[in-house]
């Protein structure tokens, strides 16, 4: 009798576990990269005619439209990170790859590759360290709009308060 209380009292507490890890989720922060491909241009490091949506948008430092490398945004550990492209006529932009430049290393690959969700290309990753102060992570991304070359920009991310 006694087992039997004990072995509910157990599955009960393990069933409550469960639950509560199957809706505590981290927050995502979504980058949308926004391409003009009519505004590209020919140099791949700069390319033109591109803009950055963020969702929250309360985790934007710096977004000057023109000019994408200033780009610039603040998240926590805890957050989630996702890249996604698109261009301004509906096409789709693959998002190929972020590769660490310099300032702290936050995430546990390099590069961080771009993978397919629901048949777009989308880059997804989780920081796993803090930056100190001045030491943002500088990144390169890589993406393809569909029917052109490949491009790279290099913004910033500052995980934490600093």
């Amino acid at each position: 009798m006694r087992t039997t209380r004990t072995l509910r009292f157990l599955i009960a507490i393990l069933s409550f576990s469960y639950l509560g890890s199957v809706h505590a989720q981290d927050p995502t922060v979504t980058i949308t990269l926004t391409v003009d491909t009519a505004l590209l241009g020919d140099d791949r490091d700069a390319p033109g005619g591109c803009t950055f949506k963020v969702v929250p948008a309360d985790k934007v430092l710096v977004n000057d439209p023109n000019n994408p490398k200033t780009f610039s945004i603040r998240v926590e550990e805890s957050d989630i990170i996702e890249w996604q492209g698109f261009t301004t006529s509906g096409g789709d932009v693959k998002m190929k790859k972020i590769t660490f430049i310099g300032g702290t290393d936050i995430f546990d690959s390099n590069p961080v590759k771009g993978q397919n969700s629901n048949g777009k290309e989308k880059i997804k990753a989780k920081p796993n360290k803090k930056t100190p102060a001045g030491k943002d992570y500088e990144y390169s991304i890589r993406f393809k709009p569909d029917g052109f070359k490949f491009y790279d920009i290099d913004p910033r991310i500052k995980v934490g308060n600093q």
